[in-house]
């Protein structure tokens, strides 16, 4: 009867699940069910007495493991998702699922499913993507895999803990080192945050110097500073200085998204700024988000109505003979909060739908603006203005820009539209077929942040346009290797072959506008050419002619 009972209640939880595992004690299999030959290459009772842990992929081991140390006190282990070490080189992704029942010799008991649908919203292993100089994951990736991850081990008994940590100096005393010293480096700091990181994967870098980790709270994240210190001083005898800081990964109940958000805000807000305030979780994050977000909106929707905001002018340069071809029109809020970013907003009003107020808001304003100057000061270059994408997917926004531009009367060859990837463009044809409406009749399309991600490619191939400008980081690396400068000359030649004019941004000193002139990139613009100014004619001395 006892057999019967439990074979009963194997076939129920096949409802859930596609193996069935009982471990003792060490993690070792004491009884298997369901599709383990498929899945791992053995049948149930060839599983018995081997180690779960080497049932499991090696990159996902210490995963897995520290999720069932974390839950030894009858916690439980929510879908965690790991791949299995399948027979020849299959790894197949399962959500890992169960508890440990004192009743029953403290065993535990797992249930793994295939492929959840759970998933669907989550990034693959193939989607996350890393830093090519660290191997570490990308502020975007990270902020997921971290957000997944600090739930589950908060589940199963466990205190996450996230710390970012800023290298100071970091960019400047590596781009002086030669191509070999460099990697040794960013591999060394690296690999000392991936292993002090929750599962031995769950780290990331942010930005140039700026860092993050998701680990456990047993991990002592001043000594975890001090060894990137003393690998800088041991790699290239150089004095580096750490800042840190730790928070909660507790979650308070919180949906996935949401701690992925309030995850990608504190590294972001930390990156920019150095500090997180008296933030101690990731829960007052998230609550001083919401207030911040319901403040900032109400203060886009005054902007706009009042149009209360002024537009400062970059000077972008013909590398050939470093003289002004056109500026970058840039917003600058007349009562914003100190220390609010102008693009943050600009990111907010995509989130929440309402770009499309202020981009016509600007373009109106930036309008007015130039022809006030003009018609005091004389002929100027022309102007570019950013538009955000999903401005460009709403049909009444694409009307009333129609209806503004044959209002103002200004002649299309003095403007430009900088198409910005802050968002992803879902409907790329229809974007193709509004820009060549607006090309058609003379204006001109620039391409912002080319290379910040793989979008940058299927934006190139599916739009028609007239200049890509190539995301700092790029040029950074252009500047600090020959392997960055010959990608981003290869980038160069296939604009050019198609008829595309090219823009470099973040060119600080002579040396980077020479590297990126050798690129055949065809503009400059960075703080070596010129800070944006509300008075572009301080410029004037410098004006290209027929721009």
């Amino acid at each position: 009867m006892a057999d019967r009972e439990r074979d009963r209640f194997v076939a129920l939880a096949f409802c859930r699940a596609d193996i069935l595992l009982e471990l003792d004690d060490e993690h070792d299999v004491v009884f298997a069910a369901g599709a383990t030959q498929f899945l791992l290459g053995l049948g149930p009772d060839q599983l018995r007495h081997k180690s779960f842990l080497d049932l499991v992929a090696e990159p996902d081991r210490a995963l897995a493991a520290e999720m069932l140390d974390a839950a030894r006190a009858q916690g439980r282990i929510d879908d965690v998702v790991v791949r299995l070490s399948g027979p020849g080189t299959r790894r197949p992704n399962v959500a890992m699922a169960g508890y440990r029942v004192p009743d029953f010799d403290n065993h535990f008991f797992l249930a793994l499913k295939v492929e959840p649908a759970l998933q669907a919203e989550r990034l693959s292993e193939t989607q996350l993507k890393r830093d090519d100089e660290t191997g570490l994951l990308d502020e975007a990736s990270f902020a997921s895999q971290a957000a997944e991850r600090a739930l589950a081990f908060k589940r199963a008994g466990g205190r996450p803990q996230i710390t970012v940590i800023k290298v100071e100096n970091f960019a400047e005393m590596t781009t002086a080192l030669g191509t070999s010293e460099r990697r040794e480096v960013m591999n060394t700091v690296g690999d000392i945050l991936a292993k002090h990181s929750l599962g031995g994967g769950t780290a990331g870098r942010i930005s140039e110097d700026s860092f993050s980790y998701l680990h456990r709270d047993d991990v002592d994240p001043e000594e975890v500073s001090s060894m990137i210190s003393d690998a800088a001083k041991r790699l290239f005898n150089g004095d580096v200085k750490t800042t840190g800081q730790t928070l909660d990964a507790d979650g308070a109940g919180l949906a996935e998204h949401q701690v992925a958000k309030a995850i990608a805000h504190t590294i972001r807000r930390f990156s920019e700024e150095g500090h997180l305030d008296k933030k101690k979780s990731i829960s007052q994050v998230l609550t001083g988000m919401v207030s911040d977000t319901i403040e900032n909106v109400a203060f886009i929707r005054r902007v706009v109505a009042g149009r209360d905001f002024d537009m400062a002018f970059m000077p972008i340069c013909d590398l050939r003979v470093e003289r002004i071809h056109h500026f970058e029109a840039l917003t600058r809020y007349r009562d914003a909060k100190p220390g609010t970013s102008p693009y943050h907003l600009f990111c907010l009003a995509e989130e929440v739908g309402i770009v499309h107020e202020l981009d016509l808001a600007v373009v109106d304003t930036t309008i007015r603006t130039i022809g006030d100057m003009v018609a005091k000061r004389g002929l100027m270059p022309s102007v570019a203005i950013n538009l955000s994408g999903q401005s460009l997917s709403n049909p009444r926004f694409v009307e009333d820009l129609r209806m503004l531009l044959r209002r103002s009367g200004i002649q299309p060859r003095k403007l430009m539209f900088e198409l910005t990837e802050s968002v992803r463009i879902d409907h790329l044809t229809e974007v193709n077929n509004v820009i060549q409406s607006f090309r058609n009749l003379g204006f001109r399309f620039c391409l912002d942040d080319f290379g910040s991600g793989a979008a940058s490619f299927d934006y190139l191939n599916a739009l028609d346009i007239d200049v890509v400008k190539f995301d700092g980081p790029v040029i950074k690396r252009a500047a600090a290797s020959q392997k960055g400068s010959d990608l981003l000359a290869s980038m160069a030649r296939m604009c050019a072959s198609m008829g595309v004019r090219t823009a470099a941004e973040m060119v600080e000193d002579k040396r980077m506008a020479g590297r990126v002139y050798q690129c055949g990139v065809d503009f400059g613009q960075g703080y070596y050419f010129g800070k944006p100014e509300f008075d572009p004619y301080v410029f004037a001395d410098r004006f290209m002619t027929g721009a």
